[in-house]
């Protein structure tokens, strides 16, 4: 139908085009909306205040209003403000002078009592803020020597499980109370409340995780009725003679059971030992204890205390002893321990019980006195210079004793990575020790793909490789400048995930002359108790074992 001349166009739109509209329109809004999440400028979403309009007739009116509220806000700010002081003033003055009063009479306890009372009666008479000042302090002198008592009692620390099979319960510390004071309190408290001595040692160092005092220590505890077993964890990180070794060496001063607690860090070069599963080598220690437990015969359960250095495995030897447990306990809190690859995870000490007839003690990792650290303590103490030119000759060789303990307490994953100040010494004392086997420095120069080291001024290598490293695994600085520190840190990072291979030797023989024979037929009636067959259990299982296979 044509319009007829003069007659308006109609403005009815089809359906159809009133819908596409609609579309386009909401199309745009979603993309505005998308593009305003990607507009990194920051918008408040409150709508901002438009004021009051221009036009309003009370305009001024209002804005008086406003700054005589403000203006009088502010002097009883002021007033409340000088107020506060002048009782801060009033309430100093008392204090004073019952304190003064307080302290003329401290030596008899009755007349200290009754002259406070009186002090605080007469000051709440002339200012009740200083009456209630002084009743707060001397609440808080009591709270104060009550808290000194329950710090001195070692019973409070012990905490029961009952009626789970597998439950946990975290006591016995502060959470971030990290003093060395507070893990001897721990450790003492372990060896008190426990039947058996988990010792955790670190397969590649087993003697730097090892203090011989705390054994002796743990021997001569209640009796000589504790019992100490060395387990040595990480075994998948050394190849089979060397795990031989160390176990001849170590069963001949207590019984030592290999074991390996969890699975290995990403690209981790390992060694597979065929017959030492985490599951054979866990169910295994966990047979041993249970057939210790119902030899005792005793009517509470047995108490299993783990000790060790810091990050030694730990945690993850209750972990993989509580995965030997089948039905709900294994479904339900496979994991009774946290775990991780840095030292101090855990810093409190946690129990877990298996059964009804064994406890478990996880405790948090502490560095032992060893022999040399005591002799060397002891010699500084007790020397005396001649003269004041060998002063700083002794501060020199102090400072290096302690750096070389630092570095080899890095070596050991026993000080978390945040807390190194200086990690260039462990990678020096690092490279001294794979320097010892050619096959091991080749090994760890191939992870990085460096060419061999080349000795700088003094004979460094250190400088050279820390500068290699840094450059492969682009740790650099502003201009391109090797950041050594951050190569360093990344080098200490690789050798507590077992990227780099090194371990230490077993000593050949028995160098420890205080061993005798009665100590001797104590250690084989301890293995005889733990019916520790199997497993490389015996000297004759040792050699039978030979195949590993690297991987890596």
């Amino acid at each position: 139908m044509v319009n007829k001349p003069g007659k308006p166009k109609s403005k009815r739109t089809p359906v159809r085009l009133r819908h596409k509209i609609e579309k386009a329109s909401a199309a745009k809004q979603r993309k505005t909306r998308k593009l305003a999440k990607k507009n990194p400028e920051w918008r408040s979403r409150l709508k901002k205040d438009p004021g009051i309009p221009n036009l309003f007739p009370y305009k001024d009116k209002i804005l008086q209003q406003i700054e005589e509220k403000k203006r009088l806000k502010e002097e009883e700010a002021l007033r409340r403000r000088a107020e506060a002081k002048s009782t801060r003033a009033a309430s100093a003055d008392t204090n004073d002078a019952v304190v003064t009063a307080n302290g003329e009479n401290r030596e008899n306890g009755e007349e200290l009592l009754d002259e406070t009372m009186t002090d605080e009666d007469e000051a709440g008479s002339l200012n009740p803020m200083a009456a209630l000042l002084a009743s707060a302090k001397a609440q808080a002198t009591e709270y104060e020597d009550a808290s000194e008592d329950d710090d001195d009692d070692p019973k409070e620390t012990v905490n029961t499980v009952h009626d789970i099979d597998l439950e946990v319960s975290t006591t016995l510390t502060r959470p971030h109370d990290s003093s060395r004071r507070s893990f001897d309190k721990v450790y003492k408290n372990i060896l008190a409340s426990s039947d058996i001595i988990l010792y955790v040692l670190d397969a590649r160092d087993p003697n730097g995780t090892r203090s011989r005092e705390i054994e002796r220590e743990i021997t001569a505890a209640d009796s000589g009725s504790k019992r100490l077993i060395l387990i040595l964890n990480k075994i998948d990180l050394v190849p089979a003679p060397i795990l031989k070794s160390w176990l001849t060496y170590l069963r001949r001063y207590f019984p030592t059971l290999p074991l390996r607690a969890s699975t290995p860090a990403s690209n981790a070069r390992t060694f597979d030992h065929k017959s030492l599963t985490v599951k054979g080598t866990s169910e295994t220690l966990l047979r041993a204890l249970k057939s210790y437990a119902q030899s005792k015969h005793l009517k509470r359960s047995t108490t299993v205390g783990i000790i060790g250095y810091p990050n030694v495995g730990k945690s993850s030897v209750i972990n993989a002893l509580t995965s030997c447990l089948g039905g709900s306990a294994r479904s339900s809190q496979s994991r009774a321990c946290p775990v991780g690859a840095e030292a101090g995870i855990t810093t409190v000490l946690r129990e877990v019980k298996l059964g009804n007839k064994l406890k478990l003690l996880d405790s948090p990792g502490i560095v032992f006195p060893t022999a040399a650290a005591v002799t060397a303590a002891g010699a500084g103490a007790g020397a005396k210079p001649s003269s004041s030119s060998i002063e700083p000759h002794s501060n020199r060789s102090k400072n290096k004793n302690n750096d070389d303990a630092q570095a080899r307490l890095i070596l050991l994953n026993a000080i978390p990575p945040k807390q190194i100040t200086d990690p260039i010494p462990a990678v020096t004392l690092l490279l001294s020790r794979l320097t010892e086997s050619i096959g091991l420095l080749d090994n760890m120069l191939s992870v990085y793909g460096v060419p061999p080291l080349v000795a700088g001024v003094n004979g460094d290598v250190t400088t050279d490789f820390l500068v290699q490293v840094a450059r492969k695994r682009g740790r650099l600085g502003k201009g391109g400048v090797p950041n050594l520190v951050a190569a360093a840190m990344t080098v200490l990072g690789d050798w507590r995930d077992g990227r780099i291979q090194g371990w230490m030797e077993a000593p050949l023989g028995d160098t420890d002359d205080e061993r005798g024979r009665d100590e001797k037929m104590v250690v084989g009636g301890w293995a005889a108790e733990f019916k520790l067959e199997g497993l490389w259990g015996g000297d004759d299982d040792v050699d039978g074992e030979g195949d590993n296979v690297m991987r890596g």
